[in-house]
C-alpha cells in the first residue's frame, strides 16, 4: 500500500470541531477566488489599461476606474476574513484555489504586503535609471532637451489663445501625464514609502511570532494533557482566524496608503500592475511550462 503524503490541511480540520456549513450562503472559496479573478482579468484590467493609456480619456475617468478596481481588491480582502471566519484551513492551506507558481508569493494565505511596495519601488528605480541616462546623454541632447523646453512653456504661457496643434503634439500632449507620471512628487512618494515598510518591519515580525506562540501553546497543550486535542485545536483556530484577518487588514491598508499617496496615474499604473501580475501567475501556458521543467529550482 502507498503510503498517503502528510497534509496539514487536513490534520487541521479534523482536529477542529467546527462542522462544514452545507446548504448556507457561504461558498467554496475557491469558486469565489475563480470568479474575483476572472472579472479582474477580462473587466476591471482591461478597462483601467484603457483609460490609463487612452488619448480619449479624463482624469477625472481615470481616477473613477482607480476607485472601481481597489474596491475590487477591498472587498476580495473581506471575503478572505470570510472565508477564515468559516474555515482558515482553506485559507492558510489554499491548495484548492492557488496553483504552485502562486504559492512561493503567499504568506499567511495571500500576497505578502511587501511585493506591494516592491512593485511601486520599481516603477520610481525605473524613472531614477531613466534620470541618470538623461544626465549621461546631457551634452548629446542639450539641444533638443531646451526644444521641448521652450515648447512646453508656450503651451502653458499661452493657454487663452487658440494654437493649431498638429495630431502627433495633440496625441502627446495628452500622454504627458502618463510619460511623466513618477517624476510628480517622486522624492515624496519615496518618502512615504520608506515609512510604510518601516511599519512593515515591525508588524510582519510581530505576526510571524504570534503564528509561533499559538503553535508552540497548541503542542504544550496536547502535549502535557491539560486539555484534549480537539479543544486546542479550537483555541489554535481562533487565534490563526486573528491572525489571518490581521494580515489581511495589513495588506488591504497598505494597498490603500498607496494609492492615496499618488497621483491617479500613478495609482492606476501601481493597481495594473499587480493586476498583471496576479492574472499572469495564473496563465496556463506559464503553468504548464512550469510542470514540464524538470531542472531543481535550486540548482
Amino acid at each position: 500500500m502507498k503510503p498517503q503524503s502528510f497534509s496539514p490541511k487536513k490534520m487541521f480540520k479534523s482536529l477542529s470541531r467546527k462542522k462544514p456549513i452545507t446548504g448556507g450562503t457561504l461558498r467554496p472559496f475557491k469558486d469565489y477566488y475563480s470568479d474575483w479573478i476572472t472579472t479582474l482579468k477580462h473587466k476591471h484590467l482591461p478597462n483601467l489599461h484603457h483609460h490609463t493609456h487612452s488619448n480619449t480619456s479624463t482624469p477625472n475617468l481615470l481616477s473613477a476606474h482607480v476607485e472601481i478596481i481597489h474596491h475590487h481588491f477591498k472587498s476580495y480582502y473581506l471575503a478572505l476574513d470570510l472565508a477564515a471566519t468559516a474555515d482558515v484551513s482553506q485559507i492558510l492551506y489554499p491548495v484548492d484555489h492557488r496553483n504552485p507558481i502562486e504559492i512561493p508569493f503567499l504568506w499567511l494565505g495571500d500576497l505578502h504586503p511587501y511585493l506591494f511596495t516592491n512593485l511601486i519601488r520599481s516603477y520610481l528605480l525605473q524613472h531614477d535609471d531613466e534620470l541618470s541616462d538623461q544626465e549621461n546623454e546631457e551634452d548629446e541632447y542639450d539641444g533638443q532637451e531646451h526644444d521641448l523646453e521652450d515648447y512646453d512653456q508656450q503651451n502653458y504661457d499661452q493657454e487663452d489663445e487658440e494654437i493649431e496643434v498638429g495630431e502627433s503634439c495633440e496625441f502627446l500632449k495628452k500622454q504627458w501625464p502618463l510619460m511623466n507620471a513618477w517624476k510628480i512628487q517622486s522624492h515624496k512618494l519615496t518618502s512615504r514609502i520608506d515609512q510604510i515598510e518601516r511599519g512593515l518591519r515591525l508588524m510582519v515580525p510581530a505576526l510571524m511570532n504570534r503564528v509561533r506562540k499559538a503553535q508552540f501553546g497548541f503542542v504544550e497543550k496536547v502535549g502535557s494533557g491539560e486539555v484534549t486535542a480537539a479543544t486546542a485545536a479550537a483555541e489554535l483556530e481562533e487565534e490563526m482566524v486573528g491572525i489571518v484577518m490581521d494580515a489581511n487588514r495589513l495588506r488591504k491598508d497598505v494597498i490603500s496608503e498607496i494609492v492615496s499617496v499618488t497621483s491617479p496615474y500613478q495609482a492606476a499604473l501601481f493597481l495594473e500592475g499587480l493586476a498583471q501580475f496576479l492574472v499572469g501567475i495564473r496563465d496556463g501556458k506559464l503553468l504548464q511550462e512550469f510542470k514540464n521543467c524538470k531542472t531543481p529550482i535550486n540548482k
